[in-house]
């Protein structure tokens, strides 16, 4: 997938190809969770996913993230039976929410969360994710 990356077992990418989400299964991945807002997508993903694959939709954009995303993710991460993909268009969303998720996990803030997010090869500085992230950790 593009641009894919692990966070603390979790995978992060771009978005999936048909032929990538059709491999899911293959690869044990048991939960894919988008993070694409509909307008984003040239078509609905969730008919592509295959039986078996729980698909979860978490839409947002840097100019709609909030806390409820972060925490919607962790859900899904906490449900998940098996190996997760977390993907929005190009990594970078998914890569802020699940090292959010794990920053908390590990109570390490917000400089545990940009940590992982270099770790994984995604770089949020001068975006509104970086703010998301400083005030996510500030408020906590």
């Amino acid at each position: 997938m593009k641009n894919e990356a692990q966070i603390e077992g979790v995978i992060v990418a771009g978005q999936p190809t048909d032929a990538e989400l059709r491999d899911l299964p293959a690869r044990g991945v048991t939960t894919l969770v988008n993070l694409r807002p509909a307008g984003e997508l040239p078509e609905p993903e969730r008919p592509k996913v295959p039986a078996g694959v729980t698909y979860v939709d978490i839409p947002f954009d840097g100019s709609s993230i909030a806390r409820e995303h972060v925490e919607r993710t962790r859900a899904a991460l906490d449900a998940a039976t098996g190996p997760v993909v977390v993907h929005c268009a190009g990594g970078t969303r998914a890569a802020l929410v699940v090292a959010i998720a794990a920053a908390e996990r590990a109570g390490d803030g917000a400089a545990g969360a940009l940590r992982r997010i270099r770790e994984a090869g995604f770089d949020v500085e001068g975006t509104p994710y970086a703010a998301f992230l400083a005030g996510y950790f500030a408020t906590a």
